[in-house]
């Protein structure tokens, strides 16, 4: 992963995902890249429940960003942490 920083020979470089290698030079690029913020063609936006519009960057859009950043097969993602929320009904026009 992006980060931790080993010597190889004379070089400077940081794994990445399977193993292989970024120069120190991709490294600042990749944290450049990762400190920019998205514009507004990446937010897409939907209402949710109460009225409120929320808004949300499309999957497709994520993985697409991470290709450009990382290289294809050049990251990987987990799920940490899942919560179950319990959601009892409520009368018609309530909202939680």
């Amino acid at each position: 992963y992006v980060g931790t920083g080993e010597s190889i020979g004379r070089r400077s470089t940081y794994v990445r995902n399977g193993g292989s290698h970024y120069t120190a030079e991709e490294y600042q690029a990749i944290q450049k890249a990762l400190r920019q913020r998205l514009g507004p063609e990446y937010i897409s936006s939907r209402m949710a429940g109460g009225g409120q519009k929320v808004c949300y960057i499309e999957g497709h859009r994520v993985i697409n960003l991470a290709n450009e950043m990382f290289g294809y097969n050049g990251w990987a993602h987990s799920i940490t942490q899942q919560n179950v929320v319990i959601r009892l009904p409520l009368p018609p026009g309530c909202w939680d």
